[in-house]
């Protein structure tokens, strides 16, 4: 069974793939490691206060690939993390380079199915420097 640890771990895995993603360095076939990563009913709410629904967001980051140059990065910070019930609650910064920089302050709700983490609820917030 995973640690309260290893959330960071799979925060950083799946905001790898956003970054290939988005840069272009993947294939389609690829996508299905983010809709493996979604759980049935996964929601979250952007920085700028949506509910977006994982069919919703599942579909804008299709959209979205190839559409950042090779600049364009995303690096996680780990903040913190426990486990209640079962449920991982983990807070990390992302912190998105390129030809714009920004930071995002976000609360995540991860499980653990058959052996690997699935997100649950995202809550993003942007953080001003």
């Amino acid at each position: 069974m995973p640690s309260e640890c290893d959330c960071f771990e799979e925060i950083t895995r799946l905001h790898h793939f956003f970054q290939d993603w988005f840069r272009g360095d993947l294939d389609p076939v690829d996508f299905k490691i983010c809709e493996d990563a979604l759980a049935p009913g996964f929601a979250m709410v952007t920085p700028s206060g949506d509910l977006v629904s994982r069919d919703e967001i599942l579909e804008a980051i299709w959209r979205h690939r190839s559409r950042e140059s090779k600049r364009f990065s995303i690096e996680t910070v780990g903040r913190g993390c426990e486990q209640l019930n079962g449920v991982h609650l983990v807070t990390y910064e992302e912190r998105q380079g390129g030809v714009r920089s920004t930071i995002r302050l976000s609360t995540a709700a991860l499980a653990e199915t058959d052996g690997r983490f699935v997100w649950h609820r995202v809550h993003e917030t942007w953080v001003t420097v």
